[in-house]
């Protein structure tokens, strides 16, 4: 009777079947949830990367973007050395500071943004940040050169010629930074600061009087440019979220961020 039921219990043609079923089950459950990561992975937010200056209009487009196409887009801000290696594994776009900025990213990282899809978005006017009441009496580019003018230098704004700096020649820097984010703080804590060249952009967030004295020349304006990355697997999303910045309604979320 022992062996009877041992043999109906593992060795029967019917439980053999059953085994098979329950291995075939198992296998295809696997790969169902194989299949539903992949899928959750592509359907996920578009991960769109950037410096800090353009971070605000550009969260805000996201947003505005997903609440209309539901498609979710995450913004993530950073120096661009700081992100390079984050965008090559899982962005899928990315904006510059400037034009000069995009083609520095480009170069410095081969292989992580498709230049053929490089896009312009709005420009930003360049002008002279100055104190309230401009107690210097900073008019132009050439008074920055005048002594016990302190200005404040930010590196990745690339603003030398502005300036009027010359190589060797005495300058007026009084700090110096990376990032507009890092020189935002810093002319917000250090009141010896006179002037900073600098984006409109960041003139329109300052809260204590500040002045700003445009610079009308064709070079002080700088468009922001804007690409996919070569890793996307959300092309048609991507390409969507670069169309939508070009409308009218991601212009005017733009300008109250002090675009043009």
């Amino acid at each position: 009777m022992n062996d009877k039921t041992t043999e109906t219990a593992s060795g029967s043609p019917r439980a053999r079947v059953l085994v098979l079923a329950l291995a075939v089950a198992l296998l295809g459950g696997l790969a169902m949830m194989r299949e539903t990561m992949v899928r959750d992975e592509a359907g996920g937010p578009l991960a769109v990367y950037g410096p800090g200056g353009p971070y605000p209009p550009m969260r805000a487009c996201a947003e505005a973007f997903s609440r209309e196409f539901g498609i979710p887009v995450t913004v993530v801000k950073g120096q661009p050395e700081a992100i390079a290696d984050r965008v090559a594994v899982d962005g899928d776009v990315y904006y510059g500071g400037a034009p000069y900025m995009m083609d520095d990213f480009i170069r410095e990282h081969p292989g992580v943004v498709d230049a053929s899809t490089v896009r312009e978005l709005f420009s930003r006017r360049i002008g002279i940040i100055v104190r309230r009441g401009n107690p210097k009496g900073v008019r132009d580019v050439a008074d920055l050169r005048r002594p016990g003018i302190s200005i404040l230098d930010v590196a990745l704004e690339n603003m030398e010629a502005f300036r009027g700096d010359v190589p060797g020649g005495r300058t007026n820097v009084g700090q110096g930074v990376v990032s507009g984010e890092e020189g935002f703080a810093a002319w917000e804590g250090n009141p010896g600061l006179d002037a900073w060249v600098t984006y409109r952009s960041w003139f329109v967030r300052m809260t204590h009087g500040e002045e700003f004295l445009p610079i009308a020349a064709p070079d002080g304006l700088r468009a922001t440019p804007v690409a996919l990355t070569r890793r996307t697997q959300r092309r048609a999303d991507a390409v969507a979220f670069l169309d939508y910045l070009a409308t009218d309604a991601a212009h005017r979320v733009f300008q109250e961020y002090g675009w043009e």
